[in-house]
């Protein structure tokens, strides 16, 4: 099943075709924090203690004001799933996607998504998040490439590693920059939506740098720099 295509209000001109166009998740496709969807569908499950849960809703306050090391904890938050299986995750956020997190995209966002695709821009997810919600987005919007955080997995189970670096600041600059290249178009050329302060990396390194309901400190750097913001 794909997302109904939304009415189309562009509110800022697109670049000239073609481009690589990267999109953030959290708080950007997705009107939510995805992470924070599956910690709460796993509490009312009865599946998290409480102090578990305090201290990760803790974590995620303390990332968002850019307290925290985020590929640290990323690598910590990955060696609790050791063991467990892929298989489970993967149907725990098959259900989690189709109940929280798909009333959830933003139609706005859904919408660009399509008109850059129509004007045969190469689209792409680029998350810190795994692949496991943000798969099942990728396919539901059509978008071309998923840049994400890859967890190790062995004889079907997590071995409690992420596989190279987690996708974050620089690392999404890198990768990004490998998957311009794949497709023959430069990263210095692309466009960039997102929320989050996190990403400033990356938006320095796009052409066409896009803020979406931006957290404060984002808010004020795209302020100084006159980047547009797009209405959702």
């Amino acid at each position: 099943m794909t997302v109904p295509n939304p009415p189309f209000v562009p509110g800022i001109p697109l670049p000239p075709p073609q481009r690589l166009v990267l999109f953030d998740m959290d708080d950007t496709l997705v009107r939510a924090n995805t992470a924070g969807l599956y910690l709460h569908s796993r509490w009312q499950r009865g599946l998290l203690k409480r102090r578990e849960l305090l201290r990760l809703v803790t974590v995620q306050l303390r990332y968002r004001l850019d307290l925290v090391d985020l590929a640290r904890l990323t690598r910590e938050a990955v060696a609790t799933l050791r063991d467990q299986s892929e298989a489970e995750m993967q149907d725990e956020c098959r259900e989690l996607y189709a109940q929280v997190v798909r009333p959830r995209i933003c139609p706005t966002l859904a919408a660009l998504v399509v008109a850059h695709r129509a004007q045969g821009d190469v689209t792409a997810i680029v998350t810190a998040s795994t692949p496991y919600v943000a798969r099942l987005l990728q396919a539901d919007l059509g978008i071309d490439g998923l840049l994400c955080t890859d967890l190790e997995v062995s004889a079907g189970h997590f071995t409690g590693s992420v596989v190279g670096l987690p996708c974050f600041g620089a690392a999404k600059v890198e990768r990004a920059l490998a998957l311009a290249a794949q497709h023959g178009l430069r990263l210095d050329e692309a466009v960039f939506y997102t929320d989050s302060h996190s990403d400033l990396p990356l938006l320095q390194a796009v052409a066409y740098p896009r803020i979406v309901r931006p957290d404060p400190r984002l808010r004020a750097v795209a302020w100084r720099r006159k980047w547009p913001v797009v209405r959702t």
